[in-house]
């Protein structure tokens, strides 16, 4: 039983390790919306499904701090990496 317990395992172990499967969890970023105003550029951020309300930029939103606010785009870094997000224009007939 510890046998096949312990096969099972290093078989599920080296299949993820050399697909390329990553086991790390990833941030979900989704921009709501932006603003400007008198009192500098805002942007209205969603991270992992939980709403982060208007930020200004230069702030931090969990790991990630907002470098560029221009209307329907973000500009968004962490240590790793830079994102850029947009806004999809929904359309209705």
């Amino acid at each position: 039983m510890k046998k096949v317990l312990l096969i099972s395992f290093l078989l599920f172990f080296f299949t993820t390790a050399f697909a390329g499967i990553s086991t790390k969890k990833q941030d979900i970023l989704k921009l709501i919306g932006t603003s400007y105003a008198p009192n500098g550029k805002f942007a209205w951020i969603e991270l992992n499904g939980e709403d982060c309300g208007w930020t200004r930029e230069g702030g931090n939103i969990g790991k990630y701090r907002i470098v560029l606010v221009d209307m329907g785009k973000v500009l968004v870094e962490s240590n790793k990496k830079t994102v850029l997000l947009l806004m999809l224009g929904g359309y209705t007939i």
